[in-house]
């Protein structure tokens, strides 16, 4: 009986983690595609409900201290079980610096070489204001 019921309990937790990548394995995911010159250096997780009639669209805001002379790179990668795709900004006050979206083409990462220390702010939101759930990685390169 117990031996059922152990099994029973693993497989709803084998379940869950595999339907929803939308937590720490999908960290995990994306922080293994980083390059091999490449450091880690924080998860920015975001998960965002579509947008509402006559509102606009959810957007996650955070904070990043970077410093002058570092190559730093944000990679974004999106849960497979939702249909939003990241859009990942870069701001220096009002300015942006990168996005992981150009020209109507969706970018895996992009690159960012810090001109002067300086808090900056990134913004991820989701195309078209749909819902969705994804994690961008900071590192930076060697």
């Amino acid at each position: 009986m117990k031996k059922i019921v152990i099994i029973l309990i693993s497989l709803i937790v084998f379940v869950f983690v595999v339907k929803s990548q939308c937590n720490s394995s999908l960290v995990t995911i994306c922080s293994s595609g980083l390059a091999k010159n490449a450091m880690y250096l924080k998860e920015l997780k975001v998960k965002l409900k579509a947008k509402e009639a006559g509102k606009k669209a959810p957007i996650a805001r955070y904070s990043l201290m970077l410093n002058k002379g570092n190559h730093y790179r944000i990679s974004v990668c999106n849960a497979k079980e939702f249909s939003g795709k990241a859009i990942v900004q870069l701001y220096d006050k009002d300015r942006l610096m990168g996005s992981s979206y150009m020209g109507k083409k969706h970018y895996p990462a992009f690159d960012f070489i810090c001109k002067k220390t300086a808090v900056y702010k990134v913004l991820i939101s989701f195309e078209g204001g749909k819902s969705g759930c994804a994690v961008g990685i900071l590192s930076m390169i060697d």
